[in-house]
């Protein structure tokens, strides 16, 4: 009896063994309601299968680049990330990554991102004339590109980086900010008036699809390149991941990613998906790069 206990106790250890732990490094913060998905995505990913155990890490910094460094040199490594990959080797060209070396793995949904206030409720109460400043989650990344278009109309409007977009929100709740740059997401729950806390206005949200009634910002005389900025949320790994683990990967998480659960998480982050996000992930990552890479043209980093 002993026997036969110790030989199924030692094939328990070799099944375990035998799952793969992968992890998805996630580049801002897990304070983030983008982080939330990502959470809800490895945990839908386990439920499906038992091959692999997906887990969720956080790599802030450097506008997304500490995450993207990790991943490509740490096996069985998925890096969580946004436009900002493609943005941050345009405007520092001493990154250490080059996005050359990774292919797309899985194209989420696309968030829009929201100019929040606890000051002004409206453009017309922003003076033009006085120093103004504005939060974003990193230099070189898509907030950065947004804060650039806005600064256009306010020109003594200082840009000021965080780690995140949750944390450039707060700072404006906290009033060490005028403004912030910031997933939808992550102030719409501030909107409501809480006597725990100061009403967070949304004066305007990037992307051409309007949530809650919130202005465009493209439709309030700011430049066209806004009806683009958002955060595509996506899934990168490096080239040398093995083909086989790509295609697998790709197939659990893609139908994790229609479960329930990721599905009410990317909601609430006002997340959705786009029509570009349905055609092939390599052509999907030729075409990101390439338009990145144009919108970042002329960009001055002071």
């Amino acid at each position: 009896m002993k026997k036969l206990l110790a030989i199924m106790l030692s094939t328990f250890a070799l099944v375990a063994s035998a799952t793969e732990t992968v992890t998805i490094y996630y580049s801002w913060t897990a304070a983030d309601t983008a982080a939330n998905y990502y959470r809800a995505l490895a945990e839908s990913a386990n439920k499906l299968q038992t091959k692999y155990n997906f887990i969720v890490d956080y790599k802030p910094g450097a506008g997304g680049a500490v995450a993207a460094m990790h991943v490509g040199k740490t096996p069985d490594s998925i890096l969580a990330t946004s436009s900002a990959f493609f943005i941050r080797p345009n405007l520092y060209p001493e990154t250490a990554y080059s996005v050359d070396n990774y292919q797309e793995l899985l194209p989420v949904c696309f968030g829009p991102f929201a100019i929040s206030s606890a000051k002004y409720r409206t453009w017309k109460e922003v003076p033009t004339n006085q120093h103004l400043t504005i939060g974003i989650s990193g230099l070189g990344t898509t907030t950065h590109l947004t804060a650039i278009q806005i600064a256009k109309r306010y020109p003594m409007m200082d840009i000021i980086p965080f780690k995140s977009t949750s944390e450039a929100v707060m700072a404006t709740l906290s009033g060490q900010t005028d403004f912030a740059v910031n997933l939808l997401g992550d102030s719409a729950q501030y909107e409501t008036e809480n006597t725990s806390h100061a009403i967070i206005h949304i004066l305007g949200i990037g992307g051409n699809k309007s949530y809650n009634n919130h202005p465009l910002l493209v439709n309030q005389g700011f430049g066209s390149a806004t009806s683009k900025m958002g955060s595509p949320a996506q899934l990168i790994v490096p080239k040398t991941t093995l083909e086989e683990k790509l295609i697998e990967w790709r197939r659990i998480l893609k139908e994790a990613a229609a479960t329930p659960l990721v599905q009410k998480a990317i909601g609430e982050d006002f997340c959705a998906p786009t029509k570009e996000m349905s055609i092939d992930p390599a052509t999907y990552y030729l075409e990101s790069s390439e338009f990145w890479r144009g919108m970042s043209v002329g960009v001055k980093i002071n």
